[in-house]
This record gives C-alpha cells, sequence and structure tokens, in this order.
C-alpha cells in the first residue's frame, strides 16, 4: 500500500490550528504594541533627559569656566587692593615724629586709667598728637585709605586720621585685637573685624613701631569691607573670612550670615563680640539642589533656581571669595523637558496604537474570513470537514487519480444503533462519542487520506493512490475494530458498531455523484448483512438500489391506486378447537409485479413513513370485516393487527388512540375486537411516551400481543412492567419442534412462564399435528399456521369459518 503524503493534507487539526494561530496572533499584535508603546516612551524619555543632561551639563561646564574666572578677576582685584593696604601702615613705623609720640609713652605703659572722653579730650590737645592726627587725615585721604591710627605699647589709640569726627577713634583701646597681638611680637598683623567706634566692618592691616629693639606701639590702616572690590556687586558674590563669616556680599541681607559648618561656632561669645561686635550669627542655608544628575549645583536659602558656587581663597589675607552664578534656564528646560516628552511620547504612542489596530483590524477581518470559511466547510461538532468540503476534496483527488492513474477508494462509514444510544444516554453523550468515534477513525487512516463528517452518525473516507481493493479492505477493517472498541465517556461504559461501504475509482464508476451513490448502497449493504462489517459496491448492489428505488416510487401511489389487499389469518383456540381470532396481513397486488409480499416493501413503508396512512387504511379494512364475522359468531370475533414501531410512536397523528377506535366505534364494536401486535423490541426503548400509550390501550380494552417473542434482545423484565396480554411465540421455535428438543424445551419455558405471568400465548408458524399435539400437551393457549389455514382473502376466510361452523 503507498502511504506517501499528499502536498497539502486536509485535517480537521490544520483549520483549528489557523484559527488558534489567529487568536495568538492578535495576543502577539497586542503584546508588541503594548512594548513598542513602552519602549517609544522609553525612548522618549531617554533621549529627552539625555538632550536635557547634555545641554545642562555644557551649559554648567561653560558657567563653571565663567564663574571661575569671574571669582579670579574678584579674588585678584581684591588681592590688589589688599596688597596696596598691607604695605601702608609700613611706612608710616619709620617716620620719626611717629617714633617720638609713641616713645613718650614707653614700651611698658599700661593702658590709660582716665576716662575714655577724657582721654579723647587730652590726647586731642595734644599738640605732637594733633599735629600727627592732621598728618594721618591728609595721607589717608590721598592714600584713599579709611582709617589710620597710631596705637601705643598699651594698645591705646593715640592719634587718628578721624581725630575731627564725633565717633573718632582716639582714646579706644585695641590690646585685645589679633593684628595688635601680632604686633606685640613683632610682626605685621591683619584681622577682619568692626569698627569699635564706627561700628564699620573692615580689615585692618598693622605695622610694629620698633624704637631700640622695643615694641613701643604699631601703625594701623583700615579699610572698610564695602570699598574691598567694585566687582562683587556685579558678580553676585560675597567674602567670608576666615571664621567663615560673610563679611561683603551683593546683597547686604547676607552680611553677618555663617557658612554651614564655620569656624565661628568654635568661637565664644565673648571672642565673637571682640570681633564683630555681636554674639551670634544666622547661617546660611547652602544645600544641594537636589538633581542627583548635577551635583555640583547649590541651592541658597531654598531658591529654586540653582547656583553654581565657586571659591577662591586668599590665605594671605585670612579671606575667601565666593561667587554664585544663577542658572535660571535649567529648570524651564526641565520642565521643558516633560512636556516635550510626554507631547511626543503621546503622539508616538497614538501612532503606534493607530497602526497595532490596523494590524489588529486586518487579522480580525482575515479571522472572520477564517472563521466563516470553516463554519461553511467544517462540521461543528468535530471539526471534520462537512459534506461541501468533502465533496470538493474529492473532486480534486478524482482529478489527480485521472492525471496518475492511481485509483482512490471511498469509504462511507455509519455508526449502527446510533439512534438508540442517543435516545437512551441523552444528545449530549451523543455528541461525546460522535467525537470520539471521529477521532478513532482519523487514526486508523494514513496522514494522505480524507476524513469528513456528513451528517448524522455517517462518515466518510477518501483514500487516494492505492494499489487495489485490498488496502482499502485494511483500513475498512481497521476503522471497524478501532469502533468496536468500548468506549469510555463520562463514567459510562458504552459500546457501538460501525457499517463501512466501499467503491473504487474509477473501477466502480468514473462520475463524483455515482461514487457517493455507490458507497453509500454498499454501506446499506453491510447493514443489511449484519452491520460491524464492510461490504464493497457491486453491479447487484446498483441494480438491487434500483429496484429498490422503483419499489419506492410505486409504493407512494398503491394506496390511492386501490393497489392493497388485506388477507386474514385463523387462530385456533388449541384446547376447543374455536376459531375467535384471526390476523390481518397485508398484501400488494402490485400492477406489473403482480402480489408482492409484506417482506418486500414493509420495511420501505417504514422508511418512507408511508407505513402510518397504510396502517390506518389496514385498520379501517379490518374493523369492516371483523364486525361482519363478529355478527355471524355466536361468541364474538377478535381481529389482530401488527403496528410498526414508527406507528406506535408517531406523534402527528395527534391523540393515537381515538385513531385506533374511530373505525372500531364506526362499526359498532370496542376495544376488545381488536388486538394490537407489536415487536418487543420496542419494549426495550426507556420511553415514558410507551407506558403511557399501553395503559391507554388497556383502558380502551384494546389488548396487546408481543409479535414474534423469542427473536429480539430479550430483557424479560420488560413483561412485569408493561401491561401485555399475549406471547405469541416465533415460528423458527416452531418449526423443528419434536419431543425432548431444544425447540420443544424453549416452548415449555415460555409457556410456563407466561401463564405465571397472566399471559396467554400463541403459536405461529404451525404446520403439522405433531407440533399442535406437542403445543396443546404444553399448555399453549392459541396457534395459527398452514396446518389450520395459509392466509386468505376475507371473502375465502369467511367461506373457512363456516365450513368449521
Amino acid at each position: 500500500m503507498q502511504t506517501q503524503k499528499r502536498q497539502s493534507p486536509l485535517f480537521c487539526k490544520h483549520n483549528s490550528d489557523m484559527i488558534d494561530m489567529a487568536k495568538i496572533s492578535q495576543r502577539w499584535i497586542v503584546l508588541i504594541t503594548v512594548i513598542l508603546i513602552m519602549l517609544w516612551n522609553t525612548s522618549v524619555w531617554f533621549m529627552a533627559e539625555q538632550y536635557y543632561l547634555a545641554r545642562a551639563n555644557d551649559l554648567i561646564e561653560q558657567e563653571t569656566i565663567t564663574s571661575q574666572q569671574r571669582a579670579s578677576d574678584l579674588a585678584d582685584s581684591v588681592r590688589r587692593n589688599l596688597n596696596y593696604l598691607d604695605g601702608i601702615p609700613e611706612i608710616f613705623t619709620n617716620l620719626a615724629h611717629i617714633k617720638r609720640a609713641v616713645s613718650r609713652f614707653g614700651a611698658d605703659i599700661a593702658p590709660s586709667a582716665l576716662p575714655l572722653e577724657a582721654r579723647i579730650k587730652q590726647w586731642i590737645a595734644d599738640p605732637v598728637l594733633k599735629d600727627i592726627d592732621q598728618y594721618l587725615a591728609i595721607v589717608g585721604e590721598r592714600l584713599n585709605v579709611d582709617l589710620i591710627y597710631v596705637v601705643n605699647a598699651a594698645g591705646d589709640a593715640i592719634a587718628a586720621s578721624n581725630w575731627n569726627d564725633a565717633g573718632n577713634t582716639v582714646g579706644t583701646n585695641f590690646a585685645e585685637r589679633d593684628f595688635f597681638k601680632q604686633n606685640k611680637i613683632g610682626k605685621r598683623g591683619m584681622q577682619f573685624a568692626v569698627g569699635k567706634t564706627t561700628h564699620i566692618p573692615g580689615l585692618f592691616f598693622s605695622s610694629p613701631v620698633i624704637v631700640d629693639g622695643k615694641f613701643m606701639g604699631a601703625v594701623v590702616a583700615k579699610f572698610n569691607v564695602p570699598n574691598l572690590s567694585f566687582l562683587i556687586n556685579q558678580l553676585n558674590a560675597f567674602v567670608t573670612d576666615g571664621n567663615g563669616v560673610i563679611i561683603r556680599a551683593q546683597h547686604e541681607e547676607m552680611e553677618m550670615h555663617a557658612l554651614p559648618d564655620a569656624a565661628i561656632s568654635k568661637l565664644t561669645e565673648e571672642e565673637r563680640f571682640a570681633r564683630y561686635r555681636r554674639k551670634s550669627f544666622p547661617m546660611l542655608k547652602i544645600d544641594h539642589w537636589g538633581d542627583n544628575e548635577f551635583p555640583t549645583l547649590m541651592r541658597i536659602e531654598n531658591g529654586i533656581i540653582p547656583h553654581i558656587l565657586v571659591t577662591k581663597a586668599l590665605p594671605e589675607y585670612g579671606i575667601t571669595v565666593h561667587v554664585a552664578n544663577e542658572l535660571p534656564t535649567i529648570p524651564s528646560w526641565k520642565t521643558d523637558r516633560y512636556w516635550f516628552a510626554s507631547l511626543l511620547g503621546a503622539i508616538g504612542s497614538l501612532l503606534i496604537l493607530v497602526a497595532g489596530g490596523a494590524v489588529l483590524y486586518f487579522l480580525a477581518i482575515t479571522r472572520s474570513k477564517t472563521l466563516l470559511w470553516k463554519k461553511a466547510n467544517f462540521d461543528t461538532l468535530t471539526n471534520l470537514p462537512n459534506r461541501d468540503l468533502f465533496r470538493d476534496r474529492l473532486a480534486q483527488e478524482i482529478k489527480k487519480s485521472d492525471r496518475t492513474s492511481e485509483p482512490l477508494a471511498l469509504l462511507l462509514i455509519d455508526i449502527d444503533l446510533f439512534k438508540q444510544v442517543n435516545d437512551t444516554l441523552g444528545h449530549d453523550f451523543g455528541d461525546r462519542l460522535l467525537q470520539e468515534v471521529a477521532r478513532r477513525i482519523m487514526d486508523s487512516v494514513r496522514k494522505s487520506d480524507t476524513v469528513a463528517r456528513l451528517g448524522g452518525d455517517e462518515f466518510a473516507v477518501v483514500l487516494p493512490q492505492i494499489s487495489d481493493a485490498h488496502d482499502a479492505e485494511k483500513i475498512a477493517q481497521k476503522v471497524i475494530l478501532k469502533v468496536a472498541e468500548p468506549f469510555h465517556l463520562g463514567g459510562t461504559v458504552t459500546y457501538v458498531t460501525a457499517s463501512v461501504g466501499i467503491t473504487l475509482y474509477p473501477n466502480d464508476t468514473t462520475n463524483i455523484d455515482n461514487v457517493m451513490k455507490n458507497a453509500d448502497q454498499a454501506m446499506y449493504a453491510a447493514k443489511d448483512t449484519g452491520r460491524n462489517r464492510f461490504s464493497h459496491f457491486t453491479i447487484s448492489l446498483q441494480e438491487a438500489a434500483l429496484e429498490r428505488l422503483h419499489l419506492t416510487n410505486d409504493l407512494r401511489g398503491a394506496l390511492a391506486a386501490n393497489q392493497f389487499r388485506v388477507y386474514f389469518q385463523p387462530i385456533v383456540e388449541l384446547p376447543t378447537g374455536r376459531v375467535q381470532k384471526a390476523e390481518a396481513l397485508l398484501r400488494w397486488q402490485h400492477p406489473v409485479r403482480g402480489m408482492v409480499g409484506p417482506l418486500e416493501f414493509i420495511t420501505l413503508a417504514e422508511e418512507t413513513r408511508f407505513i402510518i396512512d397504510i396502517g390506518k387504511w389496514v385498520r379501517k379494512e379490518s374493523a369492516v370485516w371483523c364486525k361482519h364475522w363478529n355478527d355471524v359468531r355466536p361468541d364474538g370475533f377478535q381481529i389482530s393487527v401488527n403496528q410498526s414501531p414508527i406507528e406506535f410512536m408517531d406523534e402527528r397523528e395527534g391523540d393515537s388512540l381515538k385513531s385506533l377506535l374511530a373505525p372500531l366505534h364506526e362499526h359498532g364494536l370496542s376495544g376488545k375486537n381488536l388486538v394490537i401486535e407489536i415487536t418487543e423490541g420496542l419494549l426495550l426503548k426507556e420511553d415514558p411516551r410507551i407506558t403511557k400509550k399501553l395503559m391507554a390501550l388497556r383502558d380502551a380494552g384494546i389488548e396487546v400481543a408481543i409479535d414474534d417473542f423469542g427473536t429480539g434482545y430479550s430483557s424479560l423484565s420488560y413483561l412485569k412492567h408493561f401491561n401485555i396480554d399475549y406471547l405469541k411465540i416465533d415460528q423458527s421455535f416452531i418449526r423443528n419442534m419434536e419431543s425432548g428438543s431444544n425447540g420443544m424445551v424453549l416452548c415449555e419455558a415460555i409457556i410456563v412462564m407466561a401463564h405465571k405471568l397472566g399471559l396467554k400465548v400463541i403459536a405461529e408458524g404451525v404446520e403439522t399435528e405433531q407440533q399442535r399435539e406437542l403445543l396443546t400437551r404444553a399448555g399453549c393457549d392459541y396457534a395459527q399456521g398452514y396446518l389450520f389455514s395459509r392466509p386468505l382473502p376475507p371473502e375465502e376466510i369467511d367461506e373457512w369459518l363456516k365450513g368449521r361452523s
């Protein structure tokens, strides 16, 4: 057998995978869209951040360089001024009249004990000292020095350039000042302090006056801080002394503030007051701006504008120059960065969403088309191709077979007695069973084969590229064996079988429609020969199908054409030989075929449901003759009429009991004149409608007989559950009945069982005196058969009855 795969094998899974892939694609598109939006916004924010940082760092770098240059310029300006002042006191220390003036007080003199006013008055009035006062005033003005004064060895100012001012320096003692302490040991001194009399902060430069190797005093030149440099006001700068106190600032409110962790905090209050004329100093708050990306930016006094703070120390003078450069553009850039990134991120996200939505829309359209195509071409229960798609695939395989000259086979598979499973266990169970059957069929065929569900419990398989019929038989047998295995579904175990019809192309036909019909005929042949097997299509099957079709067509008009006849077969009471019953039997007087027996057309009538109308006609005809015989027979008469399960379960008639009683009442008969014969297979169905109808028959006086008893699926328990009056032993038990035979034993058992249950027994097919004798000894109640009479037309039965009177 060839097993090569087709280029595009058709599986139900393939199409479900298409749908699943579409769903997966949708999820991936959504996920990718979300990821792209996240990446886009992350990228935009990252780029905006990098651009902002780059611009800000460039600006900071440029402004830092500028600030450093400004700090250097300011420091140089201050240094030049201070260098100039630093040398001025030394000029005066070598002047003779200065030396004579301080020498008058001596080297070991103590501070004057006179009150300050007295000292001022005395020393200003002294002609020598007054000359020095005037000299210092003139020289100081010309040298652009704010204050020059001379102190003696005790630290008392004995002459000053501001002698003529109200708050002059004459008489003030400076012994506690650092610069004076340096002078006493022969060194030049320099110190920032607040003037004791002027209360103006300034830098004090001093040089000792040494006479004959002894310290006699010092000359002090003061430079007021506001005059340190004009650049301070222009550069947003401030100057601190060695203790970290701001002595000069562009903004005057900052002056006399201390820097964080300044040395001023280590001085005592007395030391602070002596130097600064105050005991406490508010702290200038300087901290990082708050953005870790720019560690060099500082915030001053909780301001929102960042500063670059550059310092330049002048260690020789104990002061430090600070330049604070404002960068107001950085906060605005930071705000612009936020809005720019938000706007660009929103625009990009919108575009990505539009693109993602377009892709999703395209996928949705594609998926919808796929779903519509799947719904139109696949069975929703099993996901197998449906009849339309199967026919298309069959046509393709036929064309391929024509091209390659390789035959193909078609298997038509029908699940035997599936309706019983569906009715008994429910449609949900039936659906699961069909799904499992589909799976087993798929597992039984090759990957190159196409499996489809044509509808209901009918499946089809296309077997391309087979060598001969034997290849198809092996696969068909494999399917049959697979389906016959037990089904374990939801805790229930059930069994079904499969009937398979096989036809070959082009061996059996060259037409696609005929291929399907041939497989169908072969499948029904498998069912007719016992089910759970396969059958090949043959010409005889086709001829039988045509014969069946013609017979069905003729059957449609037979009733209207009055072609049916009712024959009757007497039923004899064995103990007495009386005849009070007869069974109505249907015959078809075909205009061409002649007399057609019921075995040839009853099945067709049931399949086409013509049996319902035929049954009504039989009951009407039977009622006519039952009335006749009831009138002429002193003990009355009863007619048995067979009722097909189709008739018994039919719901189109409305009230079926009325349908049965109407012909009887029309002729003055009652339900006691009618026996309805049904098959035991009908009673095996767990249908409450059956019980209801049987009870209605009993209430109407109509008796019920079980026909062909013993040939069905007998579970004898139903005899206890239903209202049954007669058991009719099938003629297969009677035919070979002899004394002591199995048939005799079975008949005796049936008779005894029936009598125990209150039932009467009718034996069918009695043909010999021996059979009648044996049945009579066994206690059988009634018998019918050729021994007594063949089925005869009613007129002949009438004569027969007269002959037995």
